[in-house]
């Protein structure tokens, strides 16, 4: 009862929504580039396009992988403010490949199986296996064919994005512990170097952009957020009076500020992508990287600290659900959606009629919940509880065998 009660109070309920409406935006954008589904509503009388957040929307793959630095690092920055031991290497190992691992196997292997082989689409077997190992291994990134022209599921290049940070991770964390400003600023350096030199020196810019060194200072940048929310947490805590307000008012300053900011850097992007084309589109994506997650950083910080009525808008139980099934739901909708628009409607009549598109649009993402939740309920979960107790089985025989030493009293 005692760690129930802990962990609630350690929960973060606003980045619940955080999470979803992330994974939210980079769906439509995906969903949208199959549909073409005109991108605005009309408020009494008067047309309001949110078009720029649409056609931006990949760029809310920085922002999740900005959470992620975030929440890997939250225990580690509670570690150096108490004095506690940090978590284990090992079990964090455990804790990510359950995670990750069943839900990548189900997808890749259903992708070759059910469209990749029906569909006759590998011109060769060594293209196959060069895509399926690589996908299987979290290395597809390193190769051409596997990263930029996959036929299995486009979206999972950013678990081999994620999969290579968590492997780095706790090297990382232990550095950033002993010595938080020299570890983050080396991770901030080599960030901006490394997309300094591809913004400037490499002509095609394609297989470059989204590899790991271009996510480096991204990651410190969630983690410094990490450092501030525990301090400012335990300043909250310790001071329960007008301090309270203060900083709840401040947390709903600092999300519009965020919001605002972000806006305008999608709206940039967007104007670059459009005037253009591809390549713009790559070195805004470049230039814009920073920017971006500073503003995202906001928005985290302003919600993990609003007043609770505001708080529960993003943390209810709807959030909630939909944040557990999000990532599940980030891996099938694509591909989901691609196959829908090709073999179900067809390009030439959903691109031309407005009634189609919205129809497919609901679709898309109708199927995708319910895949995720399938998905969720029927792999990610039942694979992380059966890693999860072979783990505590080796461990209690790795215990029983140890040698036990006689008390000399």
């Amino acid at each position: 009862m005692k760690q129930d009660t802990l962990s609630r109070k350690q929960e973060i309920g606003g980045l619940y929504g955080y999470r979803v409406i992330m994974s939210l935006i980079v769906a439509n954008y995906h969903i949208w580039q199959q549909g073409w589904l005109t991108q605005g509503f009309h408020l009494f009388g008067k047309w309001i396009s949110y078009d720029y957040i649409t056609r931006t929307g990949y760029m809310m793959v920085d922002g999740l992988i900005l959470l992620s630095g975030f929440l890997m690092f939250l225990p580690h920055a509670r570690c150096m403010l108490d004095g506690s031991q940090p978590p284990k290497t090992i079990p964090f190992y455990i804790k990510r490949l359950a995670r990750i691992v069943p839900s990548n196997l189900v997808a890749v292997l259903a992708a070759l199986f059910f469209i990749a082989l029906p569909q006759k689409l590998y011109h060769s077997p060594q293209v196959m296996w060069k895509d399926l190992i690589s996908h299987l291994t979290f290395t597809q990134t390193f190769f051409f064919q596997p990263y930029q022209a996959t036929h299995l599921n486009g979206v999972l290049w950013t678990l081999c994005i994620e999969m290579q940070l968590y492997l780095m991770f706790p090297l990382i964390a232990g550095c950033a512990r002993k010595k938080p400003g020299l570890t983050l600023g080396a991770m901030a350096a080599l960030g901006w170097l490394y997309r300094a030199i591809v913004y400037f020196k490499v002509p095609d810019t394609g297989m470059y952009i989204n590899q790991t060194p271009a996510f480096l200072d991204v990651y410190a940048l969630g983690m410094l957020g990490a450092m501030i929310y525990v301090r400012l947490r335990r300043w909250l805590d310790d001071h329960q009076d007008w301090r309270k307000w203060l900083v709840h008012g401040g947390a709903v300053l600092v999300l519009a500020f965020g919001l605002v900011f972000v806006s305008a850097v999608l709206k940039n992007q967007s104007r670059m992508a459009t005037n253009g084309g591809l390549s713009a589109l790559r070195l805004g994506q470049l230039s814009h990287r920073l920017s971006l997650t500073s503003g995202l950083m906001c928005c985290i910080l302003g919600l993990a600290f609003l007043p609770r009525p505001l708080e529960w808008l993003f943390g209810n139980r709807l959030m909630k659900f939909l944040a557990e099934i999000s990532f599940n739901f980030y891996i099938w909708h694509q591909i989901l959606a691609v196959q829908m628009a090709s073999h179900w409607f067809g390009y030439d009549a959903l691109h031309s009629t407005p009634g189609l598109q919205k129809a497919f649009t609901l679709l898309c993402f109708a199927v995708a919940l319910v895949v995720a939740m399938a998905a969720t309920y029927g792999v990610e979960k039942p694979a992380a509880e059966l890693i999860q107790k072979w783990m505590k089985q080796w461990e209690r025989k790795k215990n029983d065998e140890r040698p036990q030493t006689d008390n000399p009293q």
